[in-house]
């Protein structure tokens, strides 16, 4: 059985990278698309970040001798873009400048 190592400020660190990520983009979007937002873009940033996430915790595994493929990190980018969206979902209202 491999040995799972769980280091939370790891996770933490994953989690605001993509929260951070996710507020960027839909920023960028809300403001490209006059101040409205529409759900299924909301939900193809969403998928979009996951499956960055996924890859590149594939190629870390697969390419680094110092790093690893970790499931635990997609599952603190996925929590981190889920979070960034409802957190900009409640400011979004803020930027309409």
């Amino acid at each position: 059985m491999p040995k799972i190592q769980f280091s939370a400020g790891d996770k933490i660190v994953h989690c605001l990278i993509y929260f951070i990520l996710i507020n960027i983009w839909m920023l960028y979007f809300y403001r490209k698309l006059n101040f409205r937002f529409d759900t299924k873009l909301m939900l193809i940033l969403l998928l979009s970040l996951l499956f960055y996430g996924i890859v590149i915790e594939i190629l870390q595994g697969l390419f680094t001798d110092s790093r690893s493929a970790d499931i635990f990190d997609i599952a603190a980018n996925f929590t981190g873009s889920l979070l960034g969206i409802l957190f900009f979902k409640t400011i979004k209202h803020k930027f309409n400048f």
